[in-house]
């Protein structure tokens, strides 16, 4: 019997790993954040989305964010998103606009940030009738910064990915897993390196992230 078991849990365990994919992927991008007063700012970046290192461009993408200070820990932001995606026959621009309520607070050497967005995305690549209907998503980001090191700032965070659809439940459909370090090698401006571990929960896929950005703050 135990012999049996040992046969069926391995066979299952074939069948679960053979039925996941696990892909690889470069980010990279660059950034400015502008304060246009006390509460306000205003923050842009582009970014470059590689299948694998320099090989296929699965989707290069500009966004620009508008965030408001309530108080010193809430915020609220409003954006917008021009993406350009690739698909099987070429590359689709996609619009996005966005709202994010927030939160951030430090707590000695340490900051815990969380934000609620809600994405309105108009995707030009049409399939079928649905496809021309804008889609809402919601996306919740808590994140931990360590500011205990000169001119380092590791950091690591948790994303989840709800699509809000007419009829369908609230579940998640995407989860992010991500660690960063931002060294500050001049005044103001910031590399930062890190790893995203991205699991696409409805089509049981896997994908490995390497992300590289350059920022400046005005």
């Amino acid at each position: 019997m135990r012999k049996l078991f040992s046969i069926l849990f391995c066979c299952f365990i074939g069948t679960f790993v053979s039925s996941q994919t696990h892909s690889f992927q470069v980010w990279t991008g660059i950034g400015t954040s502008v304060d246009i007063s006390k509460k306000l700012s205003i923050d842009f970046e582009a970014e470059t989305r590689f299948q694998q290192i320099g090989a296929l461009i699965k989707q290069a993408s500009a966004e620009i964010d508008a965030t408001y200070n309530i108080t010193k820990p809430l915020f609220i932001s409003a954006g917008y998103k021009f993406a350009d995606k690739y698909k099987k026959n070429g590359y689709f621009p996609v619009h996005t606009i966005s709202a994010a309520i927030g939160y951030k607070k430090k707590f000695g050497d340490f900051r815990i940030g969380f934000q609620t967005k809600l994405n309105l995305e108009k995707n030009t690549y049409i399939k079928n009738n649905s496809d021309l209907i804008p889609t809402f998503l919601d996306k919740n980001k808590l994140k931990v910064t360590y500011s205990g090191i000169k001119k380092i700032k590791p950091s690591v965070f948790v994303e989840t990915y709800h699509p809000l659809e007419a009829g369908s439940k609230f579940h998640i459909e995407t989860v992010k897993y991500g660690a960063n370090v931002s060294y500050g090698f001049r005044k103001h401006l910031d590399l930062d390196l890190g790893y995203i571990f991205r699991h696409e929960v409805d089509a049981n896929e896997f994908i490995s992230i390497a992300t590289i950005s350059l920022s400046k703050s005005f």
